[in-house]
């Protein structure tokens, strides 16, 4: 290859996960075979992958494969224990990193695949902690439910793992190729944002990329147990080609507290269902973590009043479950005890049967006179995170201004799959947060953070926003500092409106 030509895919990864095991009908390694099927399949892109034979452990890394590294335009990275002790691996990424967009924060076009729980590696460098947390793409290792340890799906080959195992294999596989094949398709036609992780869109079966707004709505996948891998993914790929986009685009796998609520706070609030798969196993809570994955994520959904549907194949006995709380999780109203294929039909019914009720809302709001509609001063008022007799209170003077109310009930999911909420806020003059009920902090600042986008995102003609607030400032109490929204009290509440 010319010095010059640039490459597609920079393959990074350890040679000691690239052996060939003894008795395996495969002459090459796993490495090496993935590879090589990221060039086969249906309307595959053909692309330029390097994978490097030559360099063993000790072995001084040159310059030529620094280039190589620079020139390529997707780096992909195998993540193993393996590759974490590797220096020369951590050398690929840093190089890669600077080179294409100098902040290790804000990686530009690195794709991330576990070949191994991520949770169970040690020593891991902050460098490869930044990119888990935001760009896995893939995981090829498959916990089964007969075994003690995780299995690498498709090793020693895919003909010599098994049909449930290669099955996954080729699944993820074909799912990591789309991206891929995705991202390299618009590099190549057009200028995009750096880095794949801030595309919101998922590459159809053509390779093409869809917008995340979808034309049936948004569901909120929640991260599973090792031993519901299989099903998960098998879940996200009859629900894609429905028009429904599945959050969260990799998992909450490395995050810290705060991160974990912050980035599903922000699936929350774009997402229209919350679905969760079931097994007796509790799952992993991380460090910090009050509770393991599974058990938050419900109690943030419920939390937000996101609809909710969960599944189990079979209620477990009673001894099965050792966590008490884990063992609530399938005592709830939302819970349905089926085989797998009449669930995945059951959330696409679920949101077809949605989509048709808001479009009769919607045609049934256009039949009103446009001066039924208008005539009035309208305020919308959210009091989710309000006590009744604040809400009671506030009401009263809002009245009193000569102002109607316009508000959500309070089960209404947002995102795409809720009401039109811009349509909502379209007429008012203003909007007012009641943040009352301490204990609803993440509701409060969640459903704030959404309706204040929307205003933004729409051009919508909503003067000013209110958070009526008992101590504090919005700056102190939700990180929020604008001229135009701004704390109100009782006292001030009619002045606000009177300004308006």
């Amino acid at each position: 290859m010319p010095a010059d030509e640039s490459l597609d895919v920079f393959v990074s990864y350890a040679h000691a996960d690239n052996g060939v095991a003894l008795g395996t009908s495969s002459p090459v390694g796993w490495v090496t075979a993935l590879a090589a099927n990221l060039n086969e399949g249906p309307n595959v892109f053909r692309k330029r992958i390097f994978i490097d034979h030559a360099l063993k452990p000790g072995d001084e890394f040159d310059s030529d494969l620094l280039a190589k590294v620079e020139r390529s335009r997707l780096l992909l990275v195998l993540l193993s224990q393996n590759y974490v002790d590797s220096s020369w691996c951590g050398r690929e990424i840093e190089h890669f990193v600077r080179t294409h967009s100098g902040d290790p924060e804000k990686p530009a076009d690195v794709f991330v695949v576990e070949i191994f729980p991520f949770e169970s590696l040690t020593a891991v460098p902050p460098i490869i902690h930044a990119l888990r947390k935001r760009l896995i793409h893939a995981k090829f290792w498959y916990q089964p439910a007969t075994a003690a340890s995780p299995v690498l799906s498709g090793y020693p080959s895919p003909k010599d793992s098994g049909q449930e195992v290669a099955a996954h294999y080729w699944s993820v596989l074909n799912e990591l190729r789309m991206a891929i094949d995705s991202r390299l398709r618009a590099l190549r036609t057009t200028v995009l944002p750096a880095s794949p992780a801030a595309d919101t869109r998922r590459p159809d079966a053509d390779g093409s990329a869809r917008a995340a707004v979808a034309p049936l709505g948004t569901v909120l996948l929640a991260d599973t147990t090792d031993d519901l891998e299989l099903q998960r993914v098998a879940v996200r790929l009859a629900l894609e080609p429905e028009g429904i986009v599945v959050l969260p685009d990799g998992d909450y796998v490395g995050f810290t507290p705060l991160e974990f609520d912050t980035a599903l706070a922000a699936d929350i609030a774009r997402s229209g269902l919350f679905v969760q798969l079931l097994s007796p196993t509790a799952g992993r809570k991380g460090k910090g973590f009050a509770a393991p994955l599974p058990q938050l994520q419900f109690q943030r959904a419920q939390e937000a009043r996101l609809p909710i549907m969960q599944w189990c194949e079979r209620l477990p006995d009673k001894d099965q479950i050792g966590d008490p709380a884990h063992a609530g999780l399938f005592d709830t109203e939302f819970l349905r005890v089926t085989h797998l294929a009449a669930f995945k039909a059951e959330i696409i019914e679920r949101l077809r049967a949605e989509r048709a009720r808001r479009e009769r809302v919607a045609a049934t709001a256009q039949m009103l006179p446009t001066a039924a509609r208008t005539h009035r001063k309208l305020v919308f008022l959210d009091d989710l995170a309000s006590l009744p007799v604040v809400s009671g209170r506030l009401r009263t003077i809002i009245r009193e201004q000569q102002f109607d109310v316009r508000g959500l009930p309070p089960s209404a999911p947002l995102g795409n799959d809720g009401i039109d909420v811009k349509e909502l806020l379209r007429p008012c003059r203003a909007g007012i947060t009641i943040y009352a009920d301490r204990s609803k902090y993440a509701t409060a600042y969640n459903r704030l953070v959404y309706f204040l986008n929307q205003v933004a995102e729409n051009s919508l003609e909503v003067e000013r926003w209110g958070v009526y607030l008992e101590q504090g400032t919005v700056a102190s109490e939700f990180g929020i500092e604008s001229d135009d929204v701004v704390a109100v009290d009782e006292d001030g509440l009619g002045e606000f409106l009177r300004g308006l």
